[in-house]
């Protein structure tokens, strides 16, 4: 489809009375619910990990760092980002299930960062991940193209022996293209463990070359698994600016 268009506006969630968006996957995660949490500060926003984060501080960000506090906020409209923080690493951690559970209700917008990859662009998964909670309304698989062309190894791979399995490829052997579809679509890659409406969101195609190259591997996505997902997407996490491949699938509403 023509045009550029934010993710939101792409997940419909202007139209959603709540939406709990759980964001997966390799190469822009925290950017995109970056993104998304500031597109929508004029609804009560959380941003929370199922998973780890950074802490989102700064620009009006409520930041809450215990469990107990968490529980007690009242949420007002702009973000909050919630979890324990591990003094160690920096990093927000994930509040009980249970706890989460009971807070969400109070806001309009839940951005999950429920996936790890350690910063690395290709990954694979544990029977426990992603950690999607079941109530999640939405699953946003981020993908960049960047490892395409390189080995298969600890700099470009997270758990390399359960990605061999997905994708077939053997440590050092070249990451293809087929490699990378297998390593979102298989049925224990990347989305094994999605729920609600789902989509992938090429990242990091900020350029004609990069955009090229990632409509033709959506389309590659959309021909061996036809009706799988809702969107798919590519564009730049950091603009928020996307361009929605013709899916033909289910009705997307803009």
């Amino acid at each position: 489809m023509r045009g550029f268009f934010s993710a939101g506006a792409l997940l419909g969630l202007e139209d959603e009375r709540q939406a709990v968006v759980a964001v997966i996957g390799c190469g822009g995660k925290t950017t995109l619910i970056a993104s998304l949490a500031h597109e929508y500060r004029h609804k009560k926003v959380l941003v929370t990990p199922t998973t780890k984060i950074f802490p989102m501080c700064g620009g009006g960000v409520a930041l809450l760092t215990k469990s107990a506090d968490c529980l007690s906020h009242i949420p007002i409209n702009g973000i909050q980002c919630l979890g324990e923080l591990n003094q160690a690493t920096g990093k927000l951690e994930a509040l009980e299930l249970e706890l989460l559970e009971e807070i969400i209700p109070r806001y309009e917008l839940v951005l999950l960062e429920a996936d790890g990859s350690n910063g690395l662009p290709c990954k694979g998964w544990l029977p426990d991940e992603p950690v999607i909670p079941p109530f999640c309304t939405h699953t946003i698989g981020v993908v960049t193209l960047s490892a395409l062309g390189k080995p298969a190894d600890g700099d470009t791979v997270l758990r390399l022996p359960e990605f061999s399995r997905l994708t077939g490829l053997g440590p050092g052997e070249i990451i293809t293209r087929q490699a990378l579809i297998d390593m979102v679509c298989a049925e224990n890659g990347m989305f094994r463990n999605g729920i609600g409406r789902q989509g992938i969101f090429v990242n990091l195609a900020e350029d004609h070359a990069a955009a090229n190259a990632a409509q033709e591997w959506l389309s590659s996505i959309q021909e061996s698994n036809p009706r799988r997902f809702d969107c798919l997407a590519y564009g730049s996490a950091r603009a928020n600016s996307w361009t929605l491949l013709p899916c033909g699938q289910k009705e997307i509403k803009l």
